[in-house]
């Protein structure tokens, strides 16, 4: 028996179901042969994101080549089974183009803004 008051069980309950609705809507939507890979809504990025976080696969095989790091040790670093990390190597091998229009993309938009994507000048 719980000790939470019955509405505040039954709201609770609610929310559990939207949320499961909601993770079956975005599993619906991924393409069936990516089972780690979710579509996001976003204004203009297209790509997958590793599903249940806040990053895209190219984002984790960018910080794999920045760090050296191997998948075993890219799949530790961020806690991820190791099936979802090759699954994010094979998607970004398979849509080079894509990533690179939106790297392009994203480079324009931080430009636009004001950031300097160069390296600094260092005078002596």
């Amino acid at each position: 028996m719980s000790t939470l008051p019955q509405d505040l069980q039954e709201k609770v309950a609610e929310v559990l179901l939207r949320v499961e609705r909601l993770e079956s809507q975005i599993e619906d939507r991924s393409p069936s042969h990516w089972h780690y890979l979710v579509e996001r809504p976003h204004p203009w990025r297209r790509q997958l994101y590793i599903k249940g976080r806040n990053m895209t696969a190219a984002q984790l095989v960018s910080s794999m080549q920045a760090n050296g790091l191997s998948a075993i040790q890219a799949a530790e670093d961020v806690d991820l089974p190791l099936a979802a990390v090759d699954e994010a190597l094979r998607y970004c091998q398979e849509n080079t183009g894509l990533l690179s229009l939106e790297a392009a993309e994203e480079r324009r938009r931080l430009v636009e803004r004001g950031h300097r994507l160069g390296p600094a000048t260092l005078s002596g």
